[in-house]
């Protein structure tokens, strides 16, 4: 549904790109121009609403720590990159690939490697994750990846269809239990699982740029899962509760990377989770980019690498090394 949506959108884009162009080589400006400014309008409008979140973030956003404030160069940089991140997912990736397997999301794998669920986020697909599968896929992972339907409906509405792939990826691996890895909204999705049907299939929980405790620029969504991310909302409070109720050693081995200069997640710096074994906080790296980011990529295959064996060891042993500092800063 999703994908239909993005393509139309980019046909009209283009349509209107061409009407532009057109107008102005009437108007007696050089083809070759004419056609410049037509394609460049639609990347120019991106980019501007691209502009309007990250003044939106920090705006509503937590203060950047000093060590991870950013010069105009390094500030210019974050937004080129998270521009290009988006025109990327959202009129070439996801309108265009829909239909076609991840990279390596039939393979077998090798053995002893976690078999990993990718989840995407708000306005999302699963091609948001074909660069991170390709990376996993190298490595040995098994994987697979769900689409989240109905795209404006209720989180508690996406369960089913995780509960879904976890159970297929376990038969076509053997493997008694997966990972989970969630983008945004995903991350959140991937909780949802968790307290309706517990931590016993999932060894490893890993949540890149979600919204733990809500973000503004909910306030400003459409759809009851963008009601459900609003700051303090009363469903992230039950889930939150019921989290409590089942108590940390219930719960998957969690790792939360974050980054403080999120442009769709703001506050930043409190969207961690009190049981997550490591807080990984970053900079420099926007919301869309964080799912093709190198460096959160060695983030999420150092979670995948742990034990999943023995995830009570882990996780007290994280919980002693981190006694003096709750947060990995990279």
């Amino acid at each position: 549904m999703l994908a239909r949506w993005l393509r139309i959108l980019t046909i009209v884009e283009l349509i209107g790109a061409g009407a532009i162009a057109w107008r102005l080589a009437v108007g007696g400006l050089p083809v070759a121009g004419a056609v410049a400014i037509g394609l460049a309008t639609p990347l120019l409008v991106h980019g501007a609403i691209i502009a309007f979140d990250f003044a939106l973030a920090a705006w509503a956003g937590s203060p950047t720590p000093a060590p991870q404030r950013l010069g105009p160069a390094a500030a210019t940089g974050l937004f080129l990159r998270e521009w290009r991140d988006s025109v990327l997912v959202f009129q070439v990736i996801q309108p265009w690939l829909a239909p076609r397997p991840l990279p390596g999301e039939l393979n077998p794998g090798r053995p002893g490697r976690t078999p990993v669920l990718l989840i995407h986020g708000f306005l999302c697909n699963r091609q948001l994750w074909r660069p991170l599968a390709r990376w996993l896929n190298a490595r040995g992972h098994p994987l697979a990846a769900v689409d989240l339907e109905p795209v404006l409906g209720s989180i508690d509405d996406y369960v089913p269809a995780i509960e879904a792939a976890v159970a297929a990826l376990q038969a076509r691996t053997g493997a008694s239990a997966v990972a989970l890895v969630g983008h945004s909204m995903g991350g959140l999705a991937a909780r949802a699982y968790v307290r309706r049907h517990g931590g016993k299939h999932v060894s490893v929980m890993v949540s890149i740029g979600t919204p733990h405790h809500g973000t503004f620029h909910a306030r400003l969504g459409h759809g009851h899962n963008a009601r459900q991310m609003r700051p303090d909302s009363e469903w992230l409070r039950a889930l939150a509760a019921d989290e409590a109720a089942q108590g940390p050693a219930s719960l998957p081995c969690t790792t939360v990377i974050l980054s403080h200069h999120d442009n769709i997640v703001a506050p930043q710096s409190d969207q961690t989770l009190p049981y997550a074994q490591r807080t990984h906080e970053l900079a420099a790296i926007g919301h869309l980019s964080l799912a093709f980011d190198r460096t959160v990529w060695s983030l999420v295959g150092e979670a995948l690498d742990t034990p999943r064996e023995d995830p009570a060891r882990i996780r007290s042993g994280s919980l002693a090394s981190a006694a003096g500092t709750q947060s990995d800063r990279h």
